[in-house]
């Protein structure tokens, strides 16, 4: 038997009543045991999911009414028949409204309480006076004062003069605005509900693929009012295909089939107290998340819900984070970078954009990423993220600094990971002369970043060793003046320099150190190297003449020990010397803030 809507006493394959039906009818008391044979454990959870996370679901919906004695149809009654040919004012079967937009139109605009009767057919929001033909935006409106009610065949006298068995007339909302079998360009949504009701309804067709609240509820966006005894399927949306829910709505005796949401939920609740009874939900489907219900910071209370195969829910938890924005280099401009961070917040279920230190309760569902990225211009679009909650951050503690936690354009941190406090760093876009990070000093960060750990027998060292290999008191003072100026600007800690008499000495003081994490300046010709060992930086050095003017020892000794010097045509030196050949000190420690709040192996991107 296939997945069917549930009432107080008798369902079918198509519908929905409280009527009596066709033989191929079930007891709600034999529905479980026959429709769904499910493990105990299955039950058990939805008992869970309706009691121990909605415990304001305690209280049941009423028990059914005993059927009143049929009425005559209100005296406010609108009435829609697509086959209608007479005046077309809606003041009876024989002169309704051939749109169903017009109907609603009058009802929400005649300051008096309506029931808009709809004959069978199918009806679509771009149609009537009142609509704008092909317009997506366009949806059917029921407010309060609004009774909707469908499944006519056109003569009724009575709500109970229907026949709503199988086979019965059947009124369909479709959003199949262009007919051309094409569901991409549909309406966005078919239905919204603020107040009022609506009921005895086919809802298809819908595709909330825009962005925004265009996103949301291809079916149905209900915020208020009941929706009751309807059908939703073949409807699209990022999240809730069938329906979006949020406010206050009543939702009783719901279909929910065949519905496809590019994210999560056939039916999401989201920020909503809801009263909800009687749902079939199966045979819906997913992108990246659960395919049935979806609650994100809902109380609602369901009951009397039964799930087909392979359906899933899930409630998204909210995490409370702190987020702390560090602009790199910050301090090297004068008075500030000067440009606010911007950086982007966002899971499967909340985007938003912040500067500055926030604190946000993020919605985060099972399976589901806290990402952050940033679109700001003024900085590059790579960032970097430490946990501070739990570690101190880079720069915080003694020794070298550690890498950053994360490090991407997007940065993707799984649930199970998620902490309570993170720092955000922003890379700025322009240096501290007004320069074009991207083509001057970008390229020689992302050179040295290859290996800028410092590594001996897998333990990093607490500070580098300097050594000058004697030339001589005026060679050495040279040197040390150099190595001074270089020094005021490296983000690691570095020993005095300590001059060595020749270079069996400096074997020896390496060996110390097991060979690692050491730098040396010996005279000769104007050079410089790095050396490596296994990935990682094991020494640099220098060497100049004794001749050798102030900026071409600085130069010299500032490129060794950074690792930055020539990529392609690209000198360093013209980047951190200013014109008169002074050493600048800001572009020069802002080039190394950048490599050591960077991961090893990795590149800023622009």
């Amino acid at each position: 038997m296939g997945d069917r809507p549930l009432t107080d006493d008798w369902v079918t394959d198509d519908w929905v009543t409280d009527d009596r039906v066709t033989d191929d009818r079930v007891l709600l008391a034999d529905f479980f045991a026959v429709a769904f044979v499910l493990p105990a454990f299955f039950l058990a959870a939805f008992v869970l999911l309706c009691g121990t996370l909605f415990p304001e679901a305690a209280a049941a919906l009423p028990a059914a009414e005993a059927r009143p004695v049929a009425e005559a149809a209100p005296a406010d009654t609108i009435y829609v028949d697509k086959g209608a040919s007479g005046a077309g004012d809606g003041t009876s079967w024989a002169d309704a409204y051939t749109a169903l937009q017009d109907a609603l139109s009058e009802a929400r605009s005649n300051g008096e309480d309506d029931a808009v009767w709809v004959a069978a057919g199918t009806y679509y929001p771009d149609e009537g006076a009142s609509a704008n033909v092909d317009d997506r935006t366009e949806s059917f409106r029921v407010e309060s004062g609004i009774d909707l009610r469908g499944h006519f065949s056109g003569g009724e006298q009575s709500l109970e003069d229907r026949t709503l068995a199988r086979g019965g007339p059947k009124t369909v909302l479709s959003g199949e605005i262009q007919q051309d079998g094409t569901q991409s360009n549909n309406a966005y949504t078919v239905l919204r509900i603020t107040g009022g009701s609506a009921g005895e309804l086919h809802v298809q067709g819908g595709a909330a693929n825009g962005s925004g609240p265009q996103r949301r509820g291809g079916g149905a966006y209900v915020t208020g009012g009941t929706l009751h005894h309807a059908v939703l399927t073949g409807n699209r949306a990022r999240r809730g295909a069938a329906l979006f829910a949020t406010g206050s709505p009543v939702l009783e005796v719901l279909r929910v089939t065949g519905n496809y949401a590019t994210e999560a939920g056939a039916l999401y609740f989201s920020g909503d107290a809801s009263t909800a009874g009687h749902l079939t939900v199966a045979d819906n489907t997913a992108g990246s998340g659960p395919s049935g219900l979806y609650f994100i910071g809902s109380d609602a209370a369901i009951e009397d819900m039964a799930a087909g195969p392979n359906t899933t829910s899930a409630v998204a938890e909210r995490v409370r984070v702190t987020f702390t924005p560090k602009v790199v280099g910050d301090t090297l401009y004068a008075g500030g970078y000067g440009e606010p961070f911007d950086y982007t917040i966002s899971t499967g279920d909340t985007t938003f954009t912040t500067t500055g230190t926030t604190t946000a309760e993020v919605p985060i569902a099972a399976g589901d990423s806290l990402k952050i990225s940033t679109a700001d211009p003024e900085y590059l679009s790579t960032l970097a993220v430490n946990n501070t909650d739990t570690e101190q951050p880079p720069f915080s503690v003694s020794g070298f600094p550690d890498e950053p936690d994360y490090q991407d354009t997007t940065i993707a941190i799984p649930k199970s990971d998620v902490v309570n406090d993170y720092q955000v760093a922003g890379f700025p876009a322009t240096s501290t002369d007004g320069r074009d990070m991207e083509t001057t000093i970008l390229p020689h960060v992302n050179n040295a970043t290859r290996f800028k750990n410092r590594q001996a027998n897998g333990e990093t060292l607490d500070e580098t060793a300097i050594w000058i290999i004697d030339g001589g008191s005026s060679f050495n003072t040279k040197a040390e003046n150099a190595l001074d100026a270089v020094r005021d600007v490296l983000p690691y800690p570095t020993k005095d320099p300590v001059i060595l008499p020749d270079t069996d000495a400096l074997v020896d003081s390496a060996e110390v150190r097991d060979a690692f994490n050491y730098h040396y300046t010996e005279g000769g010709s104007n050079l410089n190297n790095v050396f490596y060992d296994s990935g990682y930086i094991k020494s640099t050095n220098n060497s100049f003449s004794g001749g050798a003017a102030d900026h071409t020892r600085i130069s010299e000794t500032f490129s060794a020990m950074s690792d930055m010097d020539e990529v392609g045509d690209n000198a360093i030196f013209t980047h951190v010397f200013d014109d008169d050949l002074s050493f600048d000190k800001d572009e020069a420690a802002l080039a190394l803030n950048f490599e050591y709040n960077s991961k090893a192996g990795s590149t800023l991107q622009p």
